[in-house]
């Protein structure tokens, strides 16, 4: 059945999958592909007027509360409605010539087959004859379009990268990759300190040119005194889905002596992952010590850094 799906179709059913799995669903919904659709192929929403940040609050108006989450490990199953949309995308594609089906119909299967999804993408402005016309500029010939209502744009990645550095104090409380160690000392900060979080948000901003982590979140500000850095990640998330940027990659680094990381890189990417909503895959972590050098390599300081790329 997938084979005549084009590789961005595939990932778009793909995200949709760890989406339903997000929230606990044991069937992927229309919403989730619609959210794979928002994902891989943002500018062919962002064009029709509706930007990832509309698509997440139809998420919640659909979704209003979550089930415990399912591992990714786990096959979820397409509801009757998911297989519907794809069988109405298949048959868009060869009512317009085309010998792939692509992000442009699969999202007018969705919109075609899930009446509850379809109420709400017409509420935020996307109607059937908008899609028709969409279908209609797709390549007859099958070609893979890249971004969208059948033109080839070119993917723009951007990069950015990202430093923290906390003092460590006596009595407080380690976190890591939203993850909190067992460990004698902890980051003096206004927040949580979280420096693998703070120094990837620095990253993801610097990549988008949207500032640094002090500019969205100060310490000056006491709604930001000692919540979970992880927050900040999902605000940023929201920053790069209204300007239609998908996180593609990010490697970070964590530097300290004390105490050794790798046993829970597993659990922060997994951390990460959730507030930025994407794979675990997508992040790599690493652990350096100082040896023996400067407030690090004394167990005085513990710091990151990483480097974020985004396409868009």
């Amino acid at each position: 059945m997938f084979e005549r799906f084009t590789e961005k179709a595939r990932r778009i059913i793909f995200f949709a999958r760890y989406e339903a799995s997000q929230d606990g669903s044991p069937y992927i919904l229309g919403i989730h592909l619609l959210m794979g659709v928002a994902r891989e192929a943002p500018q062919l929403l962002h064009r029709a007027g509706i930007p990832g940040a509309q698509v997440r609050q139809i998420h919640d108006t659909i979704v209003p509360g979550k089930l415990p989450r399912i591992s990714v490990s786990v096959e979820v199953p397409l509801s009757s409605e998911s297989k519907k949309a794809l069988e109405l995308a298949i048959t868009a594609a060869e009512q317009c010539g085309s010998r792939t089906i692509g992000p442009e119909h699969l999202l007018y299967g969705v919109f075609r087959a899930d009446k509850k999804l379809r109420s709400e993408l017409e509420r935020a402005g996307l109607t059937e004859e908008k899609l028709k016309a969409v279908l209609k500029e797709v390549p007859e010939e099958g070609g893979e379009p890249q971004m969208g209502f059948g033109e080839q744009e070119a993917v723009t990645c951007r990069s950015g990268i990202g430093y923290d550095l906390h003092r460590l104090a006596e009595g407080r409380k380690l976190i890591v990759g939203g993850v909190e160690l067992p460990f004698e000392k902890g980051p003096v900060s206004h927040s949580d300190g979280d420096v693998l979080a703070h120094a990837i948000c620095d990253a993801l901003l610097g990549a988008a040119s949207l500032g640094d982590i002090g500019t969205h979140f100060p310490d000056t500000d006491p709604k930001w005194k000692g919540v979970s850095s992880l927050l900040f990640l999902e605000q940023v998330r929201k920053l790069l889905e209204e300007r239609s940027l998908r996180i593609a990659h990010i490697d970070a680094i964590v530097i300290t002596e004390r105490p050794r990381l790798g046993p829970h890189f597993l659990a922060m990417r997994e951390a990460l992952a959730r507030s930025l909503g994407i794979q675990p895959e997508q992040i790599n972590l690493k652990a350096k010590t100082n040896e023996g050098a400067d407030a690090i390599g004394r167990g005085e300081a513990i710091a990151a850094q990483a480097i974020a790329t985004l396409e868009g």
